[in-house]
């Protein structure tokens, strides 16, 4: 009886001992470890990486970001953090906002952080005219680490673009010895990587900066971020570990990734709904007439395409913000799909036998079935779309850059989260389609969200906005409202990629732990 005792005393201390031992190297794996590389890739290559003025998309912010840092950022829940910038004081009387500014910061090229800094990044911002900063009228230097933004009216948007393309700051030092040009295709700034080269449309590659202002980061040494523009290719070579983290995940991949153990991440990124905008301000164009807009979106089964092409990971959309968002409006109501109605509303405006018209959108794999989709639904009706594939660059030109074009053009949803920063920025003139209306009541209603004093005064008049957007002009025909998606790899942690609802990610505190 003593053996057998003994012998269930002797088991259970090793299984104790097993069980800590275990407990033990759970918790090793949870410590960072320095070294290695991070290998990322997403289906865009960037545009002018180095210079935030001209960046004209996402995909050059996020692959700058290793780089270049912004004075504030967001965090989980959306809300605003500092950054670069350590607070701020508003003063909407004076139409102030004074910046203090983080010490013992360094640009890689071995120059100060500091209010200097600051004041010429955001002077670049007013010079180039860059969407954001329409309402500042001049920065003050207070002292060597404040800065105070003159507007000409208040914006309660404008903190939040400080953490977006409008607050990343470069080192004028490195611009004013080299150029816009140069400074377009080398990122020169605090973060903590610092660029070695990008073949364009094929990598950037990024290492570790040894002055960085956080102690003891980054844990990397070093980081390549590729272009894989075909879908089926880059999913492979995340499955053959040639990628650490794979962005832009279609919605047929994700389940099977998820059933093998992958880690999946999704998030509803910033602001907006994915769909086309008819050249409603031609008043040669048949939609001019706000019927024709409306037998558009009648003619379309968003559902369907959801379902189909996104296998769910996706939102059918009915206004141009997702369910949950702060600024939708539960009261819009839309033109669900109705082809019958649709051919009504068109032999009202004078088309019953419908009429020819273009779409022109960016190409890849998943657009290519999507607006293959939508030409199908709305030739049923009696419109006739040609479809328009094109690149990233002339898109941009016509979209961004005051072109302008004929029937029906992708739009496009914003890194901005703060819905009000968007419209303002992307869908109320100023160059940014330029063949879109922009009734006044609308435009109004923008601007009174931008300068409401608090989110529920915001949140009113973004949601007057939907209103208007949708149910009484139909500026918009929108399909679906996306959710980004992207897998990584079980040993890799803290990458930061879609973990807020902004283009933010944290590079800095990214290990691997092979």
């Amino acid at each position: 009886m003593r053996n057998l005792r003994t012998g269930t005393l002797v088991l259970v201390v090793a299984l104790l001992l097993a069980i800590s031992l275990l407990s033990t190297s759970a918790k090793a794996q949870t410590k960072p470890r320095y070294g290695g590389t991070l290998r990322v890739a997403d289906r865009y290559d960037g545009a002018s990486i180095g210079y935030p003025q001209k960046q004209p998309n996402i995909y050059s912010q996020r692959q700058s970001i290793p780089a270049i840092e912004t004075l504030f950022r967001s965090d989980k829940t959306d809300n605003l953090i500092p950054w670069l910038a350590t607070g701020f004081k508003d003063n909407i009387a004076a139409k102030t906002i004074t910046l203090t500014l983080r010490k013992g910061v360094k640009f890689h090229d071995g120059t100060d952080f500091n209010a200097e800094a600051v004041k010429w990044n955001l002077d670049q911002g007013i010079s180039a005219r860059s969407i954001g900063t329409e309402k500042f009228k001049s920065i003050d230097i207070v002292d060597d680490y404040t800065v105070r933004i003159n507007l000409t009216g208040w914006d309660s948007t404008i903190i939040g673009i400080l953490s977006q393309r409008q607050g990343m700051i470069i080192s004028p030092t490195v611009y004013k010895k080299n150029g816009e040009e140069w400074c377009a295709k080398n990122p020169v700034g605090t973060g903590p990587f610092q660029f070695i080269s990008w073949e364009k449309d094929v990598r950037t590659t990024y290492k570790k900066f040894d002055g960085y202002w956080q102690k003891g980061k980054p844990y990397l040494d070093r980081i390549e971020y590729n272009a894989i523009g075909d879908s089926l290719t880059r999913l492979l070579s995340f499955r053959r570990v040639e990628l650490d983290i794979a962005l832009s995940i279609d919605g047929k991949d994700v389940a099977a990734l998820e059933k093998d153990g992958y880690t999946v991440t999704r998030l509803r990124v910033g602001s907006g709904a994915s769909g086309v905008i008819p050249d409603s301000a031609n008043p040669k164009s048949p939609f001019s007439d706000v019927r024709v807009r409306q037998a558009a979106q009648h003619a379309i089964d968003n559902e369907a395409i959801v379902k189909s092409i996104f296998h769910s990971e996706a939102e059918p959309a009915n206004q141009w913000v997702y369910k949950g968002h702060w600024g939708y409006n539960p009261s819009v109501g839309g033109f669900p799909y109705n082809p019958v109605k649709a051919r009504q509303l068109l032999a009202e405006a004078g088309y019953p036998n419908g009429f020819k018209t273009k779409l022109l959108y960016r190409t890849n794999p998943q657009s290519d079935q999507t607006f293959t989709a939508v030409q199908g639904f709305l030739k049923t009706v009696g419109i006739d779309a040609e479809l328009i594939p094109t690149q990233t660059g002339r898109y941009n030109q016509i979209a961004f850059e005051g072109g302008s074009w004929e029937g029906l053009l992708e739009n496009a949803f914003s890194q901005y989260s703060d819905v009000s920063a968007a419209l303002v920025q992307r869908y109320s003139g100023g160059g940014y389609y330029a063949s879109m209306l922009f009734p006044e009541d609308y435009i109004k209603a923008i601007q009174n969200a931008v300068t409401a004093p608090d989110l529920k005064t915001k949140q009113k008049y973004a949601q007057e906005v939907m209103k208007l957007m949708i149910d009484k002009y139909c500026l918009q025909i929108l399909l679906y409202c996306p959710s980004a998606s992207l897998v990584s790899q079980s040993y890799l942690h803290n990458h930061g990629i879609y973990s807020t609802p902004a283009v933010t990610w944290t590079p800095e505190d990214a290990w691997l732990e092979k």
